[in-house]
């Protein structure tokens, strides 16, 4: 390959594929910790991954294509990426990872209760319940609102992207155990007993939101938060996992009735049997 084209390409390729890649790895989490604040750091990280890998994987073959068209070969041009450092190792593992686990956190904390108010607004005045949703109508309904359209995504982004799908489980279930075992139940005293244990901290869901009162309504803001930001996530990525697990082995066909491939299998069997 000529050198000035190969210096050409490199600069091109880094200011196309690497600049933006690390731009969105970056400012992903800066915008999240400025809106949102620092609880959900680990996901802001994932995020940033996340569309880091998507812009890169989508730029790469693209970069690929221009230097191609210059009569270079595909296989010079995948040399050139390799040691331009524009063909990153373990970038499909790493984002698909990312992706997966961002996914699955979105479900828990935002995906749900949007599809809740819709449901709220859209739906049952359908039926002529016109009942104002409040926050604690989500607590009412947290495993649901939790589990349920993660599942729903997994089980239907897992044909798209198979790889790690059934891994969306592992960062919200550390994150859920590292604050277990953190765990000092706020407000405690040797004067004051403890309220709960850790398990029921955690996983028993105070079904009413705090209010702007000077006790809150009674309601430990801690604890809500640590639901809604800490066991809505673990939630929503194990049901996340366990949709592209069912999606995998085809179980909802096999549960539901029998796939074509069994039916074909069958078929092909009895004719055997037949001849």
């Amino acid at each position: 390959m000529d050198k000035a084209l190969a210096r050409r390409a490199i600069v091109i390729g880094h200011l196309a594929l690497t600049a933006p890649a690390i731009a969105a790895i970056l400012l992903v989490p800066f915008f999240g910790l400025r809106m949102l604040g620092p609880f959900l750091l680990v996901y802001y990280v994932l995020a940033g991954v996340t569309f880091g890998w998507q812009w890169h994987s989508l730029a790469l073959p693209a970069w690929t294509r221009w230097v191609v068209r210059n009569d270079v070969s595909d296989e010079e041009a995948l040399q050139l990426a390799h040691r331009a450092g524009l063909a990153w190792l373990g970038e499909n593992r790493i984002g698909l990872f990312a992706l997966h686990t961002t996914a699955a956190a979105v479900c828990g904390i935002h995906l749900g209760p949007w599809l809740l108010s819709r449901w709220s607004i859209w739906v049952l005045p359908l039926f002529g319940i016109t009942l104002p949703l409040t926050g604690s109508d989500h607590l009412q309904h947290f495993e649901l609102v939790s589990l349920a359209p993660a599942f729903a995504v997994g089980y239907f982004i897992y044909p798209r992207f198979p790889r790690l799908a059934t891994w969306a489980w592992v960062v919200p279930t550390v994150v859920l155990l590292y604050k277990m075992l953190t765990f000092t139940e706020p407000y405690s005293s040797v004067l004051v007993p403890h309220t709960s244990t850790l398990l029921s901290y955690f996983f028993v869901i105070q079904r009413t939101m705090p209010t702007l009162t000077p006790d809150f309504g009674g309601v430990d803001v801690v604890r809500v938060e640590t639901q809604l930001i800490i066991v809505a996530p673990f939630y929503a990525g194990v049901a996340y996992s366990i949709g592209a697990l069912v999606a995998k082995h085809d179980l909802l066909k096999k549960f539901l009735g029998r796939s074509p491939g069994m039916q074909q299998e069958t078929e092909i069997a009895q004719t055997e049997r037949i001849g």
